[in-house]
């Protein structure tokens, strides 16, 4: 970094002091092991954000600013969550306390692309090992959000809602939406909305082609709170239609996704709370190759129609002990996959990627808390089964000897036991005990597992439909997987030292069986996959990994206006049964910002820096990439108790940058070659209007 870039940041990081000049107001007292800063909170056990704040399209994005966590970005709303180097399915994301099925089979509408930002209250991640109370399957971490269905009116029948707008420059990203609340002090009735629409994006090597987008989310619900119960009730929408993502080997023609649930509390006796839960969502996605992106030849044109239906279950009960407190609980899930692949151009051409998939999952759990005079002790288990299955496939109109081997696998798969079974039990402790100097001590002790996914088991050709790995690589399923199973321990302190706040976390994760892809040794699925990429394919297989690191958040307080806050993650991760790196793991990297804060104004600068990731996986080819630092700036006005205005600019200084956890290009016609990992966006200024009421 030479003196001028040097010195232009620290002027920005000095911002405030040009915007404002008043004089100091009272700040709130903070819990002792809190770091909280505008929108956002950090304790030693959960990062908060409220999502509803953050002027961004993907609320996944928000993860980047929690200790630990970060993106795997496919898209502009494809994000997948990563956390302390685990990633995809292996991290648990709920909404309202309740899971979704994805369609896509390479994760085009990830969990979090259902929790559309200016309608989406708060997400929430867990730090350390997640109880098992929380997920059937959380071995990399769990995520919660909350939709913004608004509050009930303790003052009789009341209508409230906002309704907003954002747009930013770069792509002409536009984002309105609004909620209607009509409640008195029991009942609830609420209606959210919400679109977002763009155009190509820019950075500064030129266009990423395609990168556009268009999602309508809406949700209709109502809610019942009564001294001894309440209840919700929902019926929700996603439509998304085309949409690039260029990191994948397709982009998004539409994915239409209907939800509903139900959640019921009831309070027994003064004792005992019964809790019960139920979901269902269905998808119907279409993806291509040539609508969006520059197209191959006729011959080449591939689209692929996939659904996904699914649905889950399940029943707590919480028992207040003398001093503690016993929740016991049962819950099953169930979703079904089929994927088609065929070529307009060619009525004879179809593959049959995935046929009647079945997962489900079933599982009972105990879990124990103890809040004591020297500390609190948590203990819980859960027993759990996992089974799946799927179809026979087929192919047709593949031409000459291709065809040939294709029909060979798929005998192949045909032939072999596609029903398989895992049962497992997962065990967590976690002990947090404060000291009289006030610092906190946390130490967790975990041991989770993780059965494959479906694409893990059946993908019988090799393509690329792989959970949104986006390394260009084709695979092949294992049907002998086993279930993977983590090991570790946290360890991490929360202090508060009157104006300095910090909470750091170490970890450590030895995981055996830990799914990723290895040379192949089929001969055909080689050949095949030689002829269609290029490279030989890789498969599914259960290796040996370590992942270790530390992560933490911190704050300063300046003055009763000024602090200074930030956090920093590293997270380390090989194989222990080669010399390897584990793939796609975000580099160290931190952030520091400066705010400034009355009653009604807040201006933020802030610097991120990424170091260089030169620990990458030979077998994914993976790409290195080099550091980088951004400048980035935000602004929030309350005008009035009613009306919000915000504006933002991001990469102030318009640097060329590369996210190591952004994907490969796959897209031709893009400004970005193929096989180049995507560039990070130019300078890009953003403004909003929000107005409650």
């Amino acid at each position: 970094m030479n003196f001028y870039k040097t010195t232009a940041m620290a002027a920005v990081l000095l911002l405030p002091a040009v915007v404002v000049a008043q004089e100091p107001v009272g700040r709130g007292a903070t819990d002792v092991d809190e770091v909280i800063v505008i929108g956002r909170s950090v304790t030693t056990g959960l990062a908060m954000i409220k999502v509803d704040r953050e002027m961004l399209v993907d609320t996944a994005t928000v993860l980047k600013d929690i200790p630990g966590a970060n993106v795997n970005a496919n898209g502009p709303v494809t994000g997948i969550a990563q956390y302390r180097g685990m990633y995809g399915d292996r991290v648990s994301v709920v909404i309202d306390d309740l899971g979704v099925v994805s369609g896509g089979p390479n994760a085009m509408d990830a969990p979090l692309s259902y929790v559309s930002p200016m309608i989406t209250e708060e997400l929430g991640m867990t730090r350390g090992i997640a109880s098992v109370s929380l997920a059937p399957e959380s071995i990399g971490g769990h995520v919660s959000t909350t939709l913004s269905r608004g509050e009930f009116s303790e003052a009789g029948s009341a209508l409230s809602g906002f309704v907003g707008s954002r747009f930013s420059a770069n792509g002409n990203v536009s984002t309105s939406a609004g909620r209607l609340t009509m409640a008195n002090d029991s009942h609830k009735v609420s209606l959210l909305a919400e679109l977002d629409d763009s155009d190509t994006i820019s950075t500064p090597v030129g266009e990423i082609r395609p990168s556009q987008l268009h999602r309508e989310r809406s949700d209709l619900s109502y809610a019942f709170a009564g001294d001894k119960s309440s209840v919700l009730l929902f019926a929700g929408r996603l439509n998304t239609d085309d949409t690039g993502t260029s990191a994948l080997p397709m982009d998004i023609r539409y994915i239409d996704t209907n939800l509903a649930g139900a959640q019921a509390t009831v309070e027994l006796s003064d004792n005992v709370t019964l809790e019960g839960r139920a979901a269902w969502n269905d998808v119907e996605h279409l993806m291509d190759n040539f609508g969006l992106r520059a197209a191959p030849m006729p011959a080449m044109f591939r689209q692929n129609l996939a659904t996904g239906t699914g649905g889950q279950i399940s029943v707590a009960a919480a028992f207040g002990l003398l001093d503690s407190t016993l929740r016991v609980g049962v819950d099953a899930t169930s979703s079904d996959h089929d994927a088609t692949i065929t070529n307009p151009n060619n009525a004879m051409f179809r593959v049959d990627n995935f046929v009647g998939v079945e997962r489900d999952v079933s599982s009972l759990f105990a879990e124990w808390q103890r809040d004591g005079e020297y500390g609190d002790l948590e203990i819980g288990l859960r027993a759990k089964r996992v089974a799946a299955d799927a179809g026979a496939v087929g192919s047709s109109g593949i031409m000459g000897g291709m065809g040939d081997a294709v029909a060979l696998l798929a005998d192949a798969f045909n032939a072999a036991d596609r029903k398989q079974s895992w049962n497992s039990v997962d065990a967590v402790v976690k002990y947090r005990v404060q000291t009289q100097s006030g610092t906190e001590w946390r130490v967790e002790l975990g041991s989770k597992t993780r059965a494959p996914s479906y694409q893990e088991l059946y993908l019988w050709l090799p393509l690329q439909a792989t959970g949104g790995l986006a390394d260009g690589r084709s695979y092949i399923g294992g049907l002998d997987l086993d279930e993977e199973r983590s090991n570790e321990i946290t360890i991490g302190f929360g202090k508060d030292a009157g104006r300095f706040t910090i909470s750091p976390q170490v970890f450590f994760k030895r995981v055996d069986g830990y799914i990723q892809g290895v040379p192949s040794t089929n001969m055909v699925a080689n050949m095949v996959s030689q002829m269609m990429s290029g490279y030989p394919a890789l498969e599914f297989s259960n290796v040996d990994a370590e992942i270790y690191g530390a992560d933490l958040a911190w704050k300063l307080e300046l003055s009763e206006q000024w602090y200074l806050d930030g956090i920093a993650s590293w997270a380390r991760g090989k194989r222990r049964d080669a010399k390897d790196d584990l793939y796609r793991l975000a580099p160290p990297n931190a952030s520091v910002g400066v705010t400034w804060e009355s009653d009604d104004l807040s201006v933020t600068t802030e610097l991120v820096a990424y170091a260089k990731q030169d620990k990458v996986s030979v077998y994914n080819n993976e790409q290195r990439t080099p550091g980088y630092e951004l400048v980035n700036a935000a602004l929030i006005w309350s005008a009035t108790d009613s009306l919000r205005v915000e504006a933002r600019v991001d990469n102030l200084l318009d640097e060329t940058y590369q996210d190591h956890t952004a994907g490969i290009n796959r897209a031709g016609g893009s400004d970005i070659p193929v096989g180049e990992r995507l560039y990070g966006t130019e300078r890009t200024l953003s403004a909003g209007l929000i107005w409650s009421f």
